[in-house]
């Protein structure tokens, strides 16, 4: 006998193994930006199913879980591109609006006992106790809880051209949980269950969750299809490659640096470096008579702290690297100055509101007329969706304050006398023994053998303005830094594969 859509459905989720919330290693901080090393290590809980989907593009959400003696931690990275919400009342019906949603019930002997945390795109929630033992109203007052969401307190959102993703960070104090928690805090192997879901907006409403829901219609309210959570005391196992720790010699060696990346430690990394590494290493990072540059931007490099650390403190076997005996505090601010070399904008801290930016981007610095960012906007300059994961700070700083010593290969301006007499000016997008291709102001693409050129003079300028900082008001081009350091495409790329598999 055939097993119908919405068995199959139950059965593949109960296949699936409870999601592992691990107890987080570091600090969290609280503010929607999620650039901590615990959620950089922390697994997400996996893709999302659109139970109900009927059109449009599945557009995924991706959460990560951790938890402390004191509180649950989520994480949700909301991906969408028609964000909207417009309700600030406290307990008002944020589900109308892009909204998030944590149901969660503590036993699992009786799932019927759950409470629900639903957050809009501005910072609006909602929350309710569905337990046999509330006598309250409806709705529900949690204590102590904290969030941030990437809009949060606006008035609204509207949609816009701009929209990509929206953030909620959040720390449910576990204490709202004791009378139905079998143990508090949690202990290791301690299993809850809970759903995660998404939904609302204007355009494309996503109805998704977490754990599979066999129900023909919407019914987020479905306990008995809770998927399974288990809290694990030892901290998340890194992502293969980005180990937390590496050993060699019996030593365990930190993935971050203790010493953090300040101005002053980076100083004082450089200043030990050129007195204990240039008899082979060059001097700044630069190569030297029987070692490479430190400073290079090479793929087979160590490039995490940890694994730079292991090789100054213990040295590289098989080959002519030493160990270095230098105290430990010594060697990782040598760590902080060879990563200084290294780091692009998006590596770095840019101070600035990257939001502002993006309209200075778009506005007042006139930038997206000739340059495009993820698909939008012209054509004649460089694409720039990557330019913060390929270029450093002071790069990025210099591209809009000083004429370049050449123009860059596919972008250099010409102006070309035809055979018969047009003119036509442009980028010089390619260059041949026998044709031309030549892209005009207006976005039209020429293409001409070299028989109908009769002249063609070449400008050793770039068309683009070099006085941005002057252009612009300090704050307007500090926003536009800030905007620029964060486009880093590749590592979008990568990350969101990492995180969906």
């Amino acid at each position: 006998m055939a097993l119908s859509p919405l068995l199959l459905l139950w059965g593949s989720a109960l296949a699936q193994q409870p999601y592992s919330i691990y107890r987080a290693p570091s600090p969290v901080t609280i503010d929607a930006k999620l650039d901590e090393p615990a959620w950089r290590e922390a697994p997400s809980v996996g893709a999302f199913q659109f139970n109900w989907h009927t059109d449009g593009e599945k557009e995924q959400t991706i959460v990560k879980m951790l938890w402390d003696d004191e509180n649950l931690y989520l994480a949700y990275r909301v991906l969408d591109k028609h964000i909207s919400a417009y309700e600030t009342r406290r307990h008002g019906p944020v589900s109308k609006d892009d909204c998030v949603e944590l149901f969660l019930s503590p036993n699992p002997a009786k799932v019927t006992n759950y409470y629900t945390f639903e957050i809009n795109a501005i910072g609006t929630m909602l929350n309710r106790n569905r337990s046999d033992w509330w006598t309250g109203p409806p709705t529900w007052e949690p204590e102590g809880v904290r969030y941030r969401t990437s809009f949060h307190g606006e008035a609204k959102k509207d949609e816009s051209s701009d929209d990509k993703e929206w953030v909620v960070e959040m720390a449910v104090p576990l204490k709202n949980f004791a009378r139905d928690a079998a143990h508090m805090p949690p202990r290791d192997g301690d299993e809850w269950r809970l759903n995660l879901n998404r939904l609302g907006g204007k355009t494309n409403a996503q109805w998704s969750s977490w754990w599979p829901i066999p129900t023909p219609k919407p019914a987020f309210h479905t306990p008995s299809a809770f998927g399974p959570v288990r809290f694990v005391q030892r901290a998340p196992s890194p992502p293969v490659g980005q180990g937390r720790q590496g050993r060699r010699g019996g030593g365990v060696v930190r993935s971050e640096n203790p010493l953090g990346r300040s101005a002053e430690v980076v100083a004082a990394g450089k200043s030990l470096y050129n007195r204990s590494c240039t008899m082979c290493h060059g001097l700044d990072g630069e190569a030297g008579d029987r070692a490479p540059a430190l400073g290079a931007q090479r793929r087979y490099l160590r490039n995490r702290d940890g694994d730079i650390f292991d090789s100054i403190k213990s040295g590289i076997p098989g080959t002519a690297m030493p160990a270095v005996p230098l105290p430990t505090d010594d060697v990782w601010k040598i760590v902080a100055y060879i990563r200084s070399l290294r780091a692009t904008a998006a590596d770095d801290f840019v101070p600035g509101d990257a939001a502002a930016g993006a309209r200075v981007f778009a506005g007042k610095g006139g930038c997206g007329k000739c340059h495009m960012v993820d698909g939008k906007g012209g054509t004649l300059g460089p694409d720039l969706s990557d330019i913060g994961a390929s270029r450093t700070l002071a790069l990025l700083r210099q591209a809009l304050t000083r004429e370049p010593e050449y123009a860059t290969r596919g972008f250099q301006m010409a102006r070309i006398v035809t055979a018969d007499g047009q003119t036509i000016e442009g980028t010089l997008k390619n260059e041949h023994n026998f044709s031309f291709q030549v892209l005009d102001a207006k976005g039209k693409l020429h293409l001409l053998t070299r028989d109908e050129v009769r002249h063609i003079d070449y400008s050793a300028r770039s068309p683009m303005p070099r006085d941005f900082d002057k252009r612009l008001t300090g704050e307007e081009f500090q926003n536009l830094l800030a905007f620029l350091s964060k486009q880093a495409r590749s590592r979008r790329l990568a990350s969101d594969e990492e995180e969906l598999h």
